[in-house]
């Protein structure tokens, strides 16, 4: 049974759309239709309103499927003459100059490629993927904002490798109290980062309070120089994966020394996961391994300490009495894992302590960071691939 045009038309749900006829083939519908406006256009040579119009020629757009069907408006497109001698087409507001598909269909395929290759939704849509890729490009650029870098006043930088084996590194700037993403550098060496802050001018780098980065020298270089009423901050998390690494290096090196010990084995997690978080067996695993080896035990205490000074609420005077006692103990510790990480704190405590003054994280880089990695793999191998 053919569908209404009036039905037709509440499925659109396009404004001032009249459907003159509607063709449903096995995998294709096709529509022709028109846009019927009560007023006319506007002059984009004068200004005036133009009502003298002609239809001109048909244009072809792709709106969303339904019921698995591709959907095809044959749109009548009408030219205006206005009194001025200016010749012009009309506009539709729910399709892009020069574009074959609508506003819906652009932002309904960006959707699907936030958790999927271009090639995957390529081929649930039955398009090319570069035209998947173009669309994409195309809809992200359309909603970018332009920075107001008037209103930054706490930076977050962070690096992401784009290739295998630490290469290509690009760098994520992010506005720690919007959260949103200010800008992706495609190098990060320290020439390159600078020259692109100078840029933004001096009164830019003195409005700036606070400066988070994680503990690469250049990085924190940069915060020292460049902004000189910051604040800078070693973000907790990369600190704190360099206490991680001791704790699992001296894991690694009990595993080698005693392989047939059973309880060294499936204890990475378990050490590393908060005490809090840890379910009945595993704290009955740890238990075990630590009537075995009491080094192990010492360092899994050294680590839930110090992170236990940073949980609380300390001033930054309290905390650097903690710290300092912690230290102090961890150095009689004597253990060469512990020692290389100490050795790693003290070059960088400043900056690490400055976290009591304001408890700044830099998170929501890192979650950027995640999300670029979840797009790289999604498009894996993609530049080699052949269109289909």
């Amino acid at each position: 049974m053919p569908l209404d045009t009036v039905t037709c038309e509440h499925l659109l749900n396009i404004p001032f759309l009249r459907v003159s006829r509607v063709e449903i083939g096995v995998k294709e519908i096709h529509i022709d239709c028109y846009i019927a406006k009560t007023s006319g256009e506007t002059c984009p040579n004068c200004g005036g309103l133009v009502n003298n119009k002609r239809p001109k020629y048909e244009r072809t757009v792709r709106a969303l499927d339904i019921s698995g069907r591709k959907v095809y408006l044959h749109l009548t497109l009408h030219q205006y003459t206005c009194d001025c001698g200016r010749t012009f087409s009309e506009g539709f507001d729910f399709v892009s100059a020069g574009k074959s598909y609508t506003k819906r269909q652009s932002a309904y395929i960006l959707e699907m490629c936030r958790k999927q290759s271009h090639l995957e939704v390529a081929a649930i849509v039955d398009m090319c993927h570069k035209t998947v890729e173009r669309l994409c490009y195309a809809e992200i650029e359309n909603r970018l904002t332009k920075v107001d870098w008037s209103k930054v006043h706490r930076i977050g930088i962070d690096e992401f490798s784009f290739r295998k084996g630490h290469k290509d590194f690009i760098v994520i700037l992010a506005d720690l109290d919007s959260h949103e993403v200010l800008d992706i550098l495609e190098h990060r060496s320290k020439s390159f980062v600078t020259s692109y802050f100078k840029g933004l001018g001096e009164a830019f780098c003195h409005q700036i309070k606070e400066f988070c980065s994680d503990m690469w020298g250049p990085f924190q270089d940069i915060g020292k120089t460049l902004f000189p009423n910051a604040l800078v901050h070693v973000e907790r998390f990369h600190w704190m994966a360099h206490l991680n690494k001791a704790l699992d290096y001296y894991r690694k090196y009990l595993r080698r020394t005693d392989k047939e010990e059973s309880s060294f084995k499936n204890l990475k997690w378990k050490l590393i996961k908060r005490t809090e978080n840890l379910k009945v067996q595993e704290v009955k695993d740890l238990g075990e391994a630590f009537e075995k080896n009491s080094t192990l035990k010492g360092l899994y205490g050294f680590s839930n300490e110090l992170q236990a000074i940073f949980d609380k609420c300390y001033s930054r005077n309290q905390a650097e009495i903690k710290v300092a006692d912690w230290l102090k103990r961890a150095n009689s510790f004597d253990n060469k894992y512990l020692n290389k990480f100490i050795e790693l704190f003290h070059r960088h405590q400043d900056n690490i302590m400055n976290y009591f003054y304001t408890r700044l994280s830099s998170a929501v880089v890192e979650g950027k960071n995640n999300l670029l990695r979840t797009i790289k793999r999604f498009t894996f191998t993609y530049d080699q691939l052949q269109p289909f």
